[in-house]
């Protein structure tokens, strides 16, 4: 063989080793802090269900701008097969809010959300992803509630119990009033789902995701 075609299979065998070690990095676990896209993803999602909620339609639009914007910094960071499910949310949201249907534009925006605290699982965070599920979970609840849909309502309930399962020894060590108050909350909003009152269920929720900012705060 000769020295050019040597260089070339050389060349070649060291930019595959840098594209696989590239995938591979992207694929498992991260070193580091999140992303800027990937923070700035997170803050937008629950402003826009915060809009949603007021309900402020032109600052829902904005905030849904400021997202398809910053999509082209997300792709640059996630694998494709990773982001898919947030751009099928992005898009529907998208969908949904340009017909200001406000509870499918909930669920969509809340769906998002769900999708980044996966994608903040990766990386170095001092809050564990059973946190950010919490929120997750407890808006799915209230916006399950109030379009009827009970089944989705207590499958949420239920993903609430077993998420502060898996931190309520760490908050219950850190403020044991926390602790007892936010159990207190999962077992009211247990019979407020059996019972099918909406209104008891924005309400007790609403108090317990105002608790599990609290509970970040303990990390």
């Amino acid at each position: 063989m000769r020295v050019q075609q040597i260089g070339v299979v050389i060349l070649a065998t060291a930019v595959a080793a840098i594209a696989l070690a590239a995938t591979a990095s992207l694929d498992g676990p991260q070193t580091g802090a999140p992303p800027r896209s990937l923070v700035v993803a997170e803050g937008l999602a629950e402003d826009i269900q915060a809009d949603l909620d007021a309900p402020n339609w032109t600052m829902a639009h904005t905030r849904v701008a400021e997202l398809q914007k910053n999509r082209v910094a997300l792709r640059r960071v996630l694998p494709a097969r990773e982001i898919a499910g947030y751009e099928v949310a992005l898009d529907s949201l998208i969908s949904k809010l340009g017909r200001q249907e406000r509870a499918p534009a909930l669920q969509s925006a809340n769906r998002l959300s769900r999708a980044i605290v996966g994608f903040m699982a990766k990386y170095d965070v001092i809050v564990p992803a059973q946190v950010g599920y919490l929120d997750v979970a407890g808006r799915d609840a209230i916006y399950a509630a109030e379009t009827g849909r009970w089944p989705d309502a207590s499958a949420a309930a239920e993903e609430l119990r077993a998420n502060y399962a898996g931190v309520g020894t760490h908050v219950a060590g850190k403020d044991s009033t926390l602790d007892r108050r936010v159990r207190q909350q999962l077992t009211q909003l247990d019979s407020a789902v059996a019972a099918k009152s909406a209104a008891r269920v924005r309400a007790i929720a609403t108090a317990l995701l105002d608790d599990v900012d609290l509970v970040e705060q303990t990390y």
